[in-house]
C-alpha cells in the first residue's frame, strides 16, 4: 500500500512539473494563432475560437504588425544560425585539444584553470558589457557576425574546455599508453583513440554551445543596430514599442525561434544525457 501511494505521488508530482514547464509553451502557441480580440479577451480563451496563421504569415512574408513594420525575420534566423554554428565550430576546434591536454598532459594546471573559470562565470553579463563593447568597437566589428562570434566565444570556450576535460577523464589512460607503445604520438592518439570515444561529449558541447548562442540577448542587443546582424532574440523584442506590444507577432516569433533548438535537443537527446553523466566526474 505504501509503495502504491509513493508511485501515485511520483506521478502527481511529475504531472505538476510537466504542466508548469509545458503551460507557457502551450500559451505561446495559442497566442501565436489567436486573433488580437481573442488574445486580449477576459476570461482568456485557452484555445482560440477562430485560429489564424496571419501572424506566422507576417513573419515569413513581412508586412505591418500592430507595433509597426515587421522586421526581416528570415534574415534574423540566418544571423542567429550562422553565429551559433561558427561559434560552436570554434569552441570545438579549441576545446577538444585543450580538454585533452588538461586531462592527460598538464594536471598541475587543472585546479588553477577550473578556479579561473568559476571566478569568471560569477560575473554577470551586464558587468562586462561596456568592456566587451569597447573591445569590439576597437576591432571594428560592431554590427557584424564577427563581433558576436568574438564575444560568444569568450564565454563559451572556457565552459566547453571544462566539459571536454571532464569527459576525457572518463576515457582510460591505458588506451593512450597502448597507442604510444604502437608508435603513436599525442596528436595521433587523440585523433585515432580518444576522439571516437569522446563523440558523446563532443555532441553535448556542440548542442549546449549552439543553444547558449541561440538564446543570448544582451550582447546581441548592444552590439547590433540593424537587420544585417541582429539575431532572432533581438528581433522578437522589437515587437514591443513605447505605445503598445504586438503580443501575437511576439509569440509567433518566439514559437518559430523555439523550433530549431527543440528539434536539436530531441534528435540528440541521448547524446546530451550520456555526455553529461559521463563528464560528471571528479578531476
Amino acid at each position: 500500500m505504501r509503495k502504491r501511494k509513493k508511485t501515485i505521488g511520483l506521478y502527481v508530482a511529475g504531472f505538476i512539473v510537466a504542466a508548469v514547464i509545458l503551460l507557457p509553451i502551450y500559451w505561446m502557441f495559442v497566442s501565436a494563432i489567436s486573433p488580437k480580440v481573442e488574445l486580449l479577451a477576459r476570461p482568456p480563451h485557452w484555445f482560440p475560437h477562430s485560429p489564424t496563421l496571419m501572424n506566422l504569415k507576417k513573419l515569413i512574408t513581412g508586412g505591418r504588425g500592430t507595433s509597426g513594420e515587421v522586421p526581416n525575420f528570415a534574415r534574423a534566423m540566418l544571423n542567429s544560425t550562422m553565429v551559433a554554428l561558427i561559434t560552436t565550430g570554434i569552441a570545438l576546434l579549441f576545446s577538444v585539444p585543450a580538454g585533452y591536454a588538461l586531462a592527460r598532459k598538464f594536471p598541475q594546471f587543472r585546479k588553477t584553470y577550473l578556479n579561473i573559470i568559476i571566478t569568471a562565470r560569477m560575473f554577470p553579463e551586464i558587468a562586462l558589457v561596456l568592456s566587451m563593447y569597447l573591445i569590439v568597437s576597437r576591432l571594428r566589428l560592431i554590427n557584424t557576425w564577427g563581433g558576436l562570434v568574438f564575444v560568444y566565444t569568450s564565454f563559451i570556450l572556457p565552459y566547453s574546455i571544462w566539459m571536454m576535460y571532464g569527459y576525457f577523464l572518463t576515457i582510460p589512460k591505458e588506451l593512450d599508453e597502448a597507442a604510444y607503445i604502437d608508435g603513436a604520438g599525442s596528436w595521433k592518439a587523440l585523433l585515432t583513440v580518444d576522439l571516437p570515444l569522446a563523440l558523446p561529449g563532443i555532441s553535448t558541447v556542440s548542442i549546449f554551445s549552439f543553444l547558449m548562442c541561440w538564446d543570448e540577448f544582451l550582447y546581441a542587443l548592444i552590439l547590433t543596430f540593424d537587420i544585417k546582424a541582429k539575431t532572432i532574440t533581438v528581433v522578437v523584442s522589437e515587437f514591443t514599442t513605447r505605445h503598445m506590444i504586438d503580443y501575437g507577432l511576439m509569440m509567433a516569433g518566439g514559437l518559430v525561434a523555439t523550433v530549431p533548438p527543440l528539434i536539436l535537443v530531441i534528435v540528440f537527446q541521448r547524446y546530451i544525457i550520456s555526455g553529461l553523466t559521463a563528464g560528471a566526474v571528479k578531476g
